[in-house]
């Protein structure tokens, strides 16, 4: 479906079902379905006024941002459409978040292949800020991650000081997960890096 043929009242009408906590202080998430295909929109028009105008338009104007760099990348959500002032739609990616899974489940491949998204988007200047919130990484068929909700996330110049500095706090994220999988399996430079995330 074309960007172009979404409505709020589409966007009502295929709602399937509301995805995770809903609240005055948390966007209305909804699993979309149309022609078959599955989609996501974060609908901001139920909260309130105050927290609508402040935190839910400073969140979308970065999701919205930092999803158009990342464009064309698998592993991330793709936008679809910006319908009014307050819904963003957003292709589905299938999966389970990394919190709904066994802790020693994942491999190390897993936490690699997370770590090389992680890069392929500092690449590109984004910088998440918030995986170390489990329902932010999603475990896809065949056990491959994906990154989701950058409602937190920067857009930075990729390669500056303030880029790599901030990325040192999602690379920290990711080896967090990867040494509670698997225990004594960091290199010896992926634990000198936590350590030195830890340490500020």
């Amino acid at each position: 479906m074309a960007a172009t043929d979404w409505t709020i009242e589409l966007i009502e009408r295929s709602t399937q079902r509301l995805l995770g906590k809903q609240g005055p202080l948390r966007p209305t998430v909804r699993l979309l379905r149309t022609d078959g295909r599955l989609h996501v929109a974060k609908d901001y028009r139920a909260c309130t006024p105050l927290y609508r105008w402040t935190v839910g338009a400073w969140n979308l104007r970065r999701e919205r941002a930092a999803l158009e760099r990342l464009a064309g990348l698998d592993g991330f959500p793709a936008i679809e459409a910006r319908v009014g002032r307050w819904i963003l739609v957003m292709s589905h990616l299938a999966g389970k978040d990394l919190g709904k899974t066994k802790k020693r489940r994942q491999t190390p491949a897993f936490f690699d292949e997370l770590m090389a998204l992680v890069e392929a988007m500092h690449a590109r200047g984004v910088v998440h800020l918030d995986l170390r919130q489990r329902r932010n990484i999603l475990v896809r068929p065949g056990r491959h991650p994906a990154v989701l909700d950058f409602g937190s996330a920067l857009c930075l110049r990729p390669g500056s000081r303030l880029a790599r500095t901030l990325g040192r706090i999602d690379r920290s994220g990711v080896l967090k997960y990867k040494v509670r999988a698997n225990p004594g399996g960091l290199s010896r430079s992926e634990a000198r890096a936590l350590r030195k995330v830890e340490r500020r």
